[in-house]
């Protein structure tokens, strides 16, 4: 079974130092809006690229609603991540919490 985080949790978690929040959504989502801090790996793209996001990381997967991130996190599984959660409701959730979002126009371009 996955692993659930609510948006005030994932706050919460913000700076650790082994956490890793992976947006799955495409760029131009990514850009418009996003958990401050995340990576941007659309769909399943983070497992082309070898040991992008070392196996023994938090990862903690955000999509728009939570469903193709659940689809990602169950692929990470297989792949061997142990440690692996999907943000609740997604980005929706997060900016219905109100919590800070980082845009392009921040500067922090991580993709």
């Amino acid at each position: 079974m996955l692993k659930m985080i609510s948006p005030a949790d994932l706050a919460d978690r913000d700076g650790q130092s082994k956490l890793v929040v992976v947006d799955v959504r495409m760029p131009f989502d990514y850009f418009g809006g996003r958990v401050p801090g995340s990576i941007n790996y659309p769909g399943e793209l983070m497992f082309e690229d070898c040991n992008v996001i070392p196996p023994e990381s938090s990862v903690v997967f955000v999509c728009n609603d939570g469903e193709q991130s659940r689809i990602v996190a169950t692929r990470a599984r297989a792949e061997g991540y142990d440690d692996v959660a999907v943000l609740a409701g997604g980005i929706d959730a997060w900016l219905d919490a109100d919590l800070p979002v980082e845009t392009i126009a921040d500067g922090n371009m991580q993709i």
